[in-house]
């Protein structure tokens, strides 16, 4: 007797067992199931930050028919970038230059949306004064895009530029008709603070191949140094190279292909100094008139045979 009321009793537990375990399997779980991490979309600007740059070079230019040699570029170019809520940047770009004894005065402004995983966006406009050749004003409107793809970026902009008047200076003529222009450049990054850049320049009616270099030398907190050097060559036997030293100012330490796609889009005034020249045409010279009785001769005027 005593040994089967210990089977039963054996028996039960285990049936209270299973039943307890039954019921826990109903249960929701308190284990956290692991998820993977989230982080928010980077800022199209990341804090106000900008940069300052000098430069200086030369140029090898053919103009009216004439090849003119030693000219001497210099400028100083800044810009200044400055969030709007999450998604939306301003920046505001200044130049000041010489290009063959005459002054450039540019400035910019980009108004964008960034991702700075992905792409920019947005819409840039700039005017630029050259005091050669009597004062001529340029300006220029268009889109402006960037892709970011791994370590290639792809940027430009394509619009519309027009001067503003025309103007007659030594029978050479400057006419204040619109065309297409663009500034493209493919980007390639080897390591994250070395950069090495092709592009193609249409401006003031003339194309240009542009070739470029950026390396970082400094970076110590929110303050980097870089060194970079710019060539291009174009129509009409057209050659320069400039070199300097960018300094960007940020938030934070960052590296250069971090900065130029978080912080402060292109500077993309470089290319004003030429406009001038680019856009000059010789012009034709009226025929003197002679008076009664004589003859006009090419190369010696009116001349009287009588």
């Amino acid at each position: 007797m005593t040994s089967k009321l210990r089977l039963l009793s054996s028996t039960a537990a285990a049936l209270l067992l299973l039943t307890n375990a039954s019921r826990a399997s109903d249960l929701p779980s308190k284990v956290a199931v692991p998820i993977a991490p989230t982080f928010a979309a980077l800022p199209a600007v990341d804090g106000i930050n900008g940069k300052i740059e000098a430069a200086g070079g030369w140029a090898d230019q053919q103009r009216f028919g004439v090849l003119r040699r030693n000219n001497l570029l210099g400028e100083v170019r800044g810009a200044l970038s400055v969030p709007l809520g999450q998604s939306f940047g301003l920046q505001v770009d200044g130049m000041l230059g010489s290009h063959n004894g005459g002054g450039v005065s540019s400035a910019g402004a980009h108004l964008f949306w960034r991702d700075p995983s992905r792409a920019l966006v947005g819409v840039y406009g700039s005017a630029s004064h050259n005091s050669r050749f009597g004062g001529r004003t340029y300006y220029r409107v268009g889109p402006e895009v960037s892709l970011y793809l791994d370590r290639f970026t792809i940027s430009g902009i394509v619009g519309y530029e027009w001067t503003n008047s025309v103007a007659a200076f030594g029978g050479i003529t400057f006419g204040d008709r619109g065309r297409f222009f663009d500034m493209v450049d493919v980007s390639y990054y080897p390591t994250d603070n070395i950069k090495f850049s092709i592009g193609h320049r249409y401006v003031g009616g003339r194309h240009a191949a542009a070739l470029g270099a950026e390396a970082l030398l400094s970076n110590q907190g929110g303050v980097a140094v870089a060194a970079f050097v710019d060539g291009r060559l174009g129509e009409r036997d057209y050659k320069a190279v400039m070199g300097g030293i960018r300094v960007y100012f940020g938030q934070k330490e960052k590296t250069l292909i971090r900065r130029h796609r978080e912080d402060d889009p292109t500077i993309w005034l470089e290319d004003e100094k030429f406009a001038a020249g680019n856009n000059a045409k010789k012009g034709i010279a009226a025929a003197p008139v002679c008076p009664p009785g004589f003859t006009l001769l090419t190369g010696c005027g009116c001349v009287d045979f009588l």
